[in-house]
């Protein structure tokens, strides 16, 4: 049986990035990924925020599989209007295929990776965990889970598990409004959790996708085929790429004795838009500035991130409380707001332009519902 001090399970981002920290205090460390390759398969539109990309910058050069730079995003009612919204800082659209990859290649010069070889087992017994895989045995100290929404090493650990929607998108020719600034779809025909979106990839190509709580394949049908501006600028027979996956709603508690969760396996993500990789990459810079003390970095990590938890757990909740009829009142008015105070990654910046919002609101009793749910 080999041995090791700590074994990492998945190499995506959230193992990858775990492994890279945790090797700064010198510990030896197998990662194990049950694909020939990361990147696959994909689960993601690969917007991410101009912070997260100088924090991977620590790691890696973003240049390698960065496609393209996002000024703002346009906001649409269910009827088509839209409010156009430069942002105060900038995102960037990723090629996670070759995010992966890099990261994956940064964490072999620090620690033993094993490709296609599946972890079946995991069990705690004492101060040591065993894992069988479909290779080996093993054995390490410590057990970090970060292989996805439907984790083993949560499974078998018994840790809670969060909710699961259901995502589906694919890469096609589109006439974006602006190729800077990405699109969000709103109104319960084309989403009953979230919103649809498009991510332009820069080449008059956009990822265009729905997350949903049950049957996303529907929503993204009527996205396309009803939707008043994306039905007039999508060309569906020249698509490249359809995926299809899950994301997590809801962070668990990710840590149990020796054990720790990181990323969709702890439920990491962004609560009211589905987004992970910020979060998780704060979270594997935590874990190793404070390892071996779990129950610290727990408490760093939540610290850090907790409001923001909460408050986008808020903002997701009042998506599913305003009708069409709301969507189109509020894009109607929101054009005198100054939105650049808000920040992609931290919802409760939101709070910042509240106050002005509610008062360009005419309709008591919808300033109300949404003050109920954000306050």
């Amino acid at each position: 049986m080999s041995q090791t001090d700590i074994a990492v399970v998945g190499g995506g981002p959230a193992g990858t990035l775990s492994a890279l920290n945790l090797a700064k205090n010198g510990y030896k460390i197998s990662l194990f990924e049950e694909h020939q390759s990361a990147g696959f398969p994909v689960q993601c539109a690969g917007l991410v925020s101009e912070d997260c990309i100088k924090l991977l910058k620590s790691y890696v050069n973003p240049d390698r599989f960065l496609l393209n730079s996002i000024h703002g995003a346009y906001f649409f009612s269910p009827s088509g209007d839209f409010i156009k919204v430069k942002g105060k800082t900038r995102a960037a659209v990723v090629e996670r295929k070759l995010m992966d990859t890099e990261l994956l290649k940064a964490a072999s010069s620090v620690a033993e990776i094993f490709v296609k070889e599946k972890v079946l087992s995991v069990n705690l017994h004492g101060d040591s965990v065993y894992l069988k895989t479909s290779r080996s045995n093993y054995s390490s100290k410590y057990i970090v889970g970060a292989d996805g929404v439907y984790s083993k090493v949560a499974r078998d650990l018994k840790f809670e598990r969060p909710k699961i929607l259901s995502a589906i998108q694919l890469e096609s020719r589109f006439e974006c409004m602006d190729e800077k600034y990405v699109e969000l779809y709103f109104g319960r025909e084309y989403s009953d959790f979230f919103f649809g979106y498009a991510v332009p990839t820069g080449d008059e190509f956009a990822r265009i996708g729905v997350v949903s709580k049950n049957n996303a394949f529907y929503w993204i049908s009527k996205l396309l085929r009803e939707h008043p501006s994306v039905s007039q600028r999508v060309e569906c027979t020249k698509s490249c790429e359809l995926n299809c996956g899950a994301i997590p709603f809801g962070l668990v508690d990710f840590v149990k004795k020796n054990a720790v969760l990181i990323g969709d396996s702890a439920g990491m993500v962004k609560p009211y838009t589905g987004g992970g990789i910020y979060y998780l990459a704060l979270a594997a810079e935590c874990l190793g500035e404070h390892f071996p003390d779990l129950e610290e970095f727990r408490s760093r990590y939540l610290q850090k991130l907790g409001k923001e938890y909460r408050f986008g757990y808020k903002i997701a909740r009042l998506y599913r409380e305003l009708s069409d009829e709301d969507y189109e009142y509020l894009i109607g008015v929101a054009e005198g707001i100054r939105f650049e105070e808000l920040h992609m990654d931290m919802p409760t910046t939101v709070l910042k332009v509240l106050p002005a919002f509610l008062k360009l609101l005419r309709n008591p009793k919808l300033s109300l519902r949404i003050a109920k749910c954000l306050l």
